[in-house]
Formats: C-alpha cells, structure tokens, sequence
C-alpha cells in the first residue's frame, strides 16, 4: 500500500519515474556503537572499493589528499576502510598505487571494531561519491542517504562531505558539518 524510500533525494526519482507519492523513512543507524575517543590527524572515509557503478571517489579523495599534504598536512593521515569484492581487485590495486610513499592507509574488509576505532579517532570524515556525476542523468551513482556519515559523526568527526544526494538531508552547511561541490571547497572546508 506504501512505497518507501531512504531519502528526499531518492523519494525525487521514485515519484517521479513510477507516478507515487512515496514516504521517506531514513535507514536506522545505531549511533550508540560510535563513540569519539582520542582525536588524531586522521582525513577518514569510509565506503566499498568499486570503481563501477556507485563509486566512492577514494581515488580523487586521495589526488586531494596528496595535493594537501605536500603544502598543508605533514602531520594528517588519510585511512579509507571499505570493503572490496574479487572483481574490483583492481580498482584497489589502483588505490595502493596511487598511495605509494604517503601517510594514507587502505583498510579492506575490516573488521566492526577496527571501524569503529577509526571512527573514534578520526577529527574529519570526506565523503565525494557524486562527485563528477550529472545527478539528473544518473542519480543512482550518487549517495542517496550516508549511512556512513551518520556514523562518523556520531563518533565525533567532522564531516565534510559532497552536497549531492542525501548527504544535506544529514549534514547542514556550517551548522554540524560542510558540504562542498567542487575540490577547492573540499581543500579550503579542511583546512
């Protein structure tokens, strides 16, 4: 009797494309598990190595970081923790490449409480899946809540995170946290 969504960014699509008036209800996120502890200089983001169709970015996320760290970041790290299927080994492998010789940790396949670890410890969390992506064309390549984002903040981190999809109906710009739409605000937010 009733069409369900998990944001205002995909309810948007889902009326649209099958003529309903859908009802949103955001995905449960149990943010009584993500504690902040410690900060340390840690840039963390967190989501699954695919380089297919709803890529997380990790490898513009970390051409930024680079760019950073050799001007502004000595003492950052960057640790992306997601996990990763067979059939994008590559993908990762490409990450690892792109790494070599900076402070920036790959975590495949971790386990809860090495997540929620990083998430105590980390001051900011990116988020870029998005980025790039005509969103009226292709919305499903696009964030349509942040479940992950949820997470971060709950454990204290700042987030600084694409403005597309759902992420503005999680974080609200200079309120509890930063969106951002193109890399020099994602540089200049961290900062």
């Amino acid at each position: 009797d009733k069409v369900i969504c998990n944001s205002g960014f995909t309810k948007r699509f889902i009326d649209k494309e099958y003529g309903v008036d859908s009802m949103v209800v955001y995905p449960p996120v149990d943010v009584n598990n993500f504690k902040p502890l410690k900060k340390e200089n840690i840039i963390l983001s967190v989501g699954r190595f695919d380089s297919s169709l709803h890529a997380k970015k990790q490898d513009l996320m970390i051409q930024i970081f680079k760019k950073m760290y050799q001007k502004e970041l000595k003492d950052w790290q960057l640790v992306l923790i997601g996990g990763c299927s067979i059939d994008q080994s590559g993908y990762l492998k490409k990450l690892e490449l792109l790494s070599n010789d900076y402070p920036i940790k790959i975590i495949v396949n971790a386990s809860f409480r090495t997540l929620k670890e990083y998430y105590g410890k980390a001051k900011i969390y990116w988020h870029a899946a998005g980025f790039g992506v005509d969103r009226e064309k292709e919305p499903e390549k696009v964030e349509h809540f942040g479940m992950t984002t949820v997470e971060a903040m709950a454990a204290g981190c700042v987030p600084i995170v694409i403005s597309a999809g759902g992420q503005p109906e999680i974080v609200e710009h200079h309120r509890n946290g930063f969106l951002w739409k193109t890399e020099k605000e994602l540089i200049d937010l961290t900062l």
